[in-house]
This record gives C-alpha cells, structure tokens and sequence, in this order.
C-alpha cells in the first residue's frame, strides 16, 4: 500500500488517508459501532445499513450505508472519523455562500462533531472553494492541531455545498502523539536536501512545516513537508512535495508537479 503523508492528502481532498492503527484492545462490536454511527447523524431515525470491515492505513472500521452516503466507524475507539452525504451534493453548482460563512458553518460543525476541537490548537491549514466541473463545487474547510509549531496527525474537514450549505463529508482523526517533537534536521538542512530531488531547479519560492506523519501503520514520524516552486523551464513547473525524516534526513517521499 502506497504510503500518501497527511499534508498531501489534504489537498487532495482526502481520497485516501494515511495514519496508524488506532487504540488498543478487542472491537467494539457491529451492534455498538452502529448506536455510535446512528448517534453522530442529525436525524436518529435515519436507516443504516452494515456493509463491511474495512482495513486502512489509518486503522480498522465499521463501515455504514447511510441510503445517501456513509459513515466509517473506528472498530476499536468507536468514533465516527469518517462520513460522506452524497445527497447533499445536489445543487451545488450555485456560489451563494462566500468563503468566510462556509468556513464559519464549518467550524460549528467540526466543534459540534469532533471531541474537544475547541480546547485544542486547532490550525487552519486550508479553506478553499473546490470545483469538480460538471458535477459542481464545495467549500472545503481543514484543520490541524499544532503542538509546538509541529502539526499532528489530529485532522478535521469538513467540506460543505456552496448553495445550500449542506455537509458533504467529514474526517476527523485524534490519535496519540508517541513521537519526539525536536527536530535533528534545521529547517534550511532540509530545504537543500529538498533541493537536491529537483537537479537544476531554481526556487521561487518554498514552503517548509514540521509534521508528525504515519510512515508506516502505527509508526510516527517527524517529518519536514516541503513544497518546492522553481522556475519553469520550458513552460513546465519544477517542483513539488518532499517529505523528509527530520531526525535522519532521509528523503521519504517525491512527488513532482508532472
């Protein structure tokens, strides 16, 4: 399985996620993993339906059909880290909420659905209008929490219909920081060995945050997440993600713009 950092996925809008088995013990079970989904919709009464079990990076789940979406729920901690509303993304293709109302609509949310949102230091590391052409656009709000200036693998976002303000989906991830916070490699060491993915680049501009990331499932580690902009060259854009160790230098990840 292809190992995405957490930064990454963000911009992609959480296709996939990467993070580790999370908490300890035997599963809850399908029966009280489905009170915990019925508990996190806003109608009681909706019909869920089990699917199945379902084995991530990001750890072990209950998965439920909601007749118009679903709802991901750990197998072992019982809370729901993951739903999606198809229904809702109906209409969409209309602007009438502006950036700041959505962002404000989807802060409610996340402090209303994500335990403890307020109490922690919860970073706004995106907000943005997506559009997917056709099928119309949604705002997507993110979070992160920052320790240290160290962003954490506690994720919320919450992407919503820009007509209707509906939520589409949710993610929101809390997991135990079990890795040091302390940097070996500065922050310029680790912009030259970013540098040094793209022969001949020369930079515009670069980007640079401490992240802990899953490497591997249940394993943290401070990383460097590196966006790199060089000159084009040939109308092409050099550049792009290097994710870094910051305690050995080694280069984890690559991932150029083309």
């Amino acid at each position: 399985m292809k190992w995405i950092p957490i930064t990454a996925i963000v911009c992609l809008v959480i296709v996939a996620l990467a993070a580790s088995v999370a908490g300890a013990g035997t599963p809850i079970g399908v029966d009280t993993a489905k009170e915990k989904a019925q508990g996190f919709l806003t109608e009681p009464d909706a019909t869920l339906e089990y699917q199945k079990i379902e084995c991530l990076n990001l750890g072990e789940y209950y998965v439920f059909g909601t007749g118009g979406g679903q709802i991901y729920v750990n197998a072992r901690t019982g809370a729901v880290e993951r739903a999606t509303f198809d229904s809702a993304r109906k209409d969409s293709h209309e602007i009438r909420l502006d950036r700041i109302a959505a962002e404000a609509a989807a802060r409610a949310y996340a402090e209303e659905k994500y335990d403890g949102f307020s109490g922690k230091n919860m970073r706004l590391t995106g907000s943005n209008l997506v559009s997917h052409g056709d099928a119309g656009s949604e705002y997507s709000s993110t979070w992160r929490e920052e320790i240290k200036g160290v962003l954490t693998p506690n994720t919320v976002v919450v992407n919503l219909n820009p007509s209707t303000g509906e939520i589409v989906s949710y993610i929101g991830i809390q997991r135990e920081i079990k890795c040091p916070l302390e940097p070996k490699l500065s922050r310029d060491e680790a912009l030259k060995v970013a540098a040094g993915q793209f022969p001949g680049i020369k930079v515009i501009d670069a980007t640079a945050d401490l992240s802990v990331e899953y490497t591997r499932p249940d394993v943290q580690t401070l990383t460097w997440v590196i966006t790199m902009r060089g000159e084009p060259v040939d109308h092409v854009l050099q550049g792009g993600l290097v994710v870094i160790d910051a305690q050995t230098g080694e280069v984890l990840m690559v991932s150029p713009y083309l």
